[in-house]
Parts: C-alpha cells; structure tokens; sequence
C-alpha cells in the first residue's frame, strides 16, 4: 500500500526507533489530520487485498474485545443477547 510506505518513510524521518508506543501515536497523529475525504482516497488505492487486510484486522480487534469486556449468549433462537 503506497500510503504505508509513505507513512513508514515519515515516521523514520522522525522517529529513529521501533518504539511502539511512538508510532502509535505517529499514526493517530497523522488520520487524525485527514478528513473523510483524504481517508476514502486512501480506501480507494488498496487492491482488494488489503481491503482484506484492513477489515480483517479491524473487525478481529473489535470482536476481541467485546469478547473480553461484555457477556453474550445464545438464545434458543440462536440470537445473540448481551
């Protein structure tokens, strides 16, 4: 993804280690600087792949921790209730 590599090239420009901490930050800092408009160009130059990628990583994250944090069950339905 070019918008990766360009953000890798900044953050080594800046940053001279692999703190994790420091490129967290790095990267909120930079998105929260886009608008909507800047994020979905970035969106629309990922092959489907990353897309992929992208999603994947997001929803894995999401559902891991409303895995740890909130009591689900199943119905006799099969619905899902908290």
């Amino acid at each position: 993804m070019r918008f990766e590599e360009d953000l890798l090239q900044l953050y080594l420009r800046h940053f001279d280690n692999n703190d994790e901490e420091s490129l967290e930050h790095f990267i909120q800092s930079v998105l929260e600087q886009m608008d909507e408009k800047d994020l979905l160009e970035v969106i629309h130059t990922c092959k489907k792949e990353e897309l992929h990628s992208i999603l994947s990583k997001h929803l894995q994250v999401n559902i891991e921790n409303k895995l740890k944090f909130e009591q689900y069950d199943i119905d006799d339905n099969d619905q899902l209730s908290i």
